[in-house]
């Protein structure tokens, strides 16, 4: 399943910047076809990212998940005959940052898929840990040391 669809990379950039990161030379159409597939790799490589926190594939995609895929694919879309730019390269690393975040448990994708899309927000993000008695206390050393 793709997180973004051609629509949505042009939406998201431009029509102009999906001619110029996928026409031919000459062409003044961008090439659907070719940001589709590069879409689903990336699309693929978030799979592997939040597979491990998410049950895939996902029944709501959020906006952040779509606008990153985006970004994912502009930068696999560059390389052999466009150049890839600086802020092309920034936009994917951010992107893949965010992903390992993502992957380690440090951020949310948006949503909880399990709850149809909303946040649960019933149960803490924090685990609380009881140790029992404090054994060191002044009160049970009577102020000294042992």
């Amino acid at each position: 399943m793709s997180y973004a669809t051609p629509d949505n990379y042009k939406a998201y950039f431009t029509s102009r910047d999906a001619v110029s990161v996928t026409a031919a030379r000459g062409k003044a159409e961008a090439d659907d076809d070719r940001i589709a597939y590069h879409l689903n790799s990336a699309s693929n490589r978030i799979d592997a990212w939040i597979g491990a926190r998410y049950t895939l594939p996902l029944r709501d995609i959020p906006d952040a998940l779509r606008d990153y895929c985006c970004d994912i694919a502009r930068y696999l879309l560059t390389g052999t005959e466009r150049t890839c730019t600086e802020e092309i390269r920034l936009r994917y690393e951010d992107a893949m940052s965010w992903l390992k975040q993502v992957a380690n448990g440090k951020v949310s994708i948006g949503s909880n898929p399990e709850n149809g899309g909303s946040v649960d927000s019933s149960s803490p993000d924090v685990a609380f840990y009881s140790g029992g008695e404090d054994l060191w206390s002044r009160d049970r050393t009577q102020g000294g040391c042992y």
